[in-house]
């Protein structure tokens, strides 16, 4: 007799959604950003026109993913200047590992409510968004405005693998 293996694709859980996600902004902006504007989240999406830079941090393990905040290019400076409290002239580098240490606080944090997460890769900074597989999907995004520009959170996870049935 014959086995008839079939796949099923059931629709994953993405265990982090918009409001965990803006819950953790908002954390990570009230420890890190208290002496600062305020983050004013936005009601509709808000795609960063022009030039940008994104960090990025992966999450390994049984649904690995994707961790990115991407700022508007003028917004890296004042960012980094707030998270390191300083008020002078910052380079390239302080920028840079300013804005991998938010992505990778919030990963940090997201990681946390994805069951069987791995370690977090090394923080990647860019000047475009990474790119993600197909069959991975956007689990969570928030759009926030900061000192009149926007910055964009996002969780891409990639899908849940495929559950067999075995039928006789």
């Amino acid at each position: 007799m014959t086995e008839l293996i079939e796949e099923t694709y059931e629709e994953p859980t993405d265990y982090v959604e918009d409001e965990a996600l803006a819950q953790i902004v908002d954390q990570m902006w009230a420890s890190y950003f208290a002496h600062t504007e305020f983050l004013v989240p936005a009601y509709e999406p808000h795609d960063i026109e022009g030039e940008i830079l994104c960090a990025s941090v992966t999450i390994s393990g049984a649904r690995p993913g994707i961790v990115t905040v991407s700022v508007e290019r003028p917004l890296a400076a004042p960012l980094a200047g707030a998270l390191l409290q300083e008020d002078g002239e910052l380079t390239d580098e302080d920028v840079y590992d300013s804005l991998g240490e938010v992505s990778n606080i919030v990963g940090g944090n997201i990681k946390a409510l994805v069951p069987d997460a791995g370690p977090l890769g090394l923080p990647v900074v860019s000047t475009a968004k990474p790119l993600h597989g197909a069959s991975d999907r956007l689990a969570a995004r928030l759009d926030a405005n900061w000192q009149g520009q926007w910055l964009t959170f996002e969780v891409w996870l990639a899908a849940a693998a495929p559950s067999e049935e075995v039928r006789a």
